[in-house]
């Protein structure tokens, strides 16, 4: 009797598993995007929320799969020149979703990027489990996407360091639920000193203007 079928299925080609991951690529950008509808923080908001906040300089970004492996995440490494809440410390990891890994990509509009390089003013938040972070490291995330994030450039014209924010790619509602105009989400460009020393003002009466 002759021996049975092999019925293992043939393996798939390259080209086969490439079109794969970039229909799961384009699965992930698709289910990011549509979630970057985000409630609207003012400064103050954005700045009793944060349990850390620091300006400081990426000195590394990379990215790689989240924790679950679910989602593709880039972790930055960011020196701190200077702590405004949560302690001082000389570096934190920041956690954000998107990147590319391979041949696989995923944007997630409205998402904070990274360069190495980057001077910012960061207002951060636990990212997922607390003890996610090995050793003393703890990753965290960005409060409100972009809300939470603020470049720290030189005006050419003057010399002096400007904070400048960014928050493009998503869509931020008030509290009635409606779009907020682009003319409400701007937070600068403010001279950095200024800057600087009203969120230190805003630390250290706590929300509503009351003393922690």
């Amino acid at each position: 009797m002759p021996p049975p079928a092999c019925t293992t299925p043939p393996r798939p080609s390259r080209r086969v598993k490439v079109t794969g991951l970039s229909i799961v690529a384009a699965w992930l950008v698709a289910v990011v995007a549509s979630a970057t509808v985000l409630p609207w923080m003012d400064l103050e908001e954005i700045t009793a929320k944060a349990n850390l906040i620091v300006l400081g300089r990426v000195e590394r970004s990379e990215a790689g799969w989240s924790d679950d492996g679910r989602i593709i995440v880039t972790r930055a490494t960011v020196s701190v020149e200077r702590a405004l809440k949560g302690g001082p410390r000389a570096r934190v990891e920041v956690e954000t979703p998107g990147g590319r890994v391979g041949d696989v990509g995923m944007i997630a509009a409205g998402a904070p990027v990274f360069h190495v390089g980057d001077r910012l003013v960061l207002f951060l938040e636990p990212a997922g489990d607390p003890g996610a972070g090995g050793g003393s490291a703890r990753r965290h995330a960005v409060v409100g996407w972009n809300l939470g994030k603020m470049d720290v450039t030189r005006d050419p014209r003057t010399g002096r360091d400007l904070v400048r924010d960014r928050t493009s790619g998503a869509l931020y509602l008030d509290r009635q639920g409606k779009p907020v105009a682009p003319d409400r989400t701007g937070k600068g460009p403010a001279e950095l000193g200024e800057f600087l020393q009203r969120v230190e003002r805003l630390v250290a009466t706590g929300p509503q203007g009351k003393k922690p």
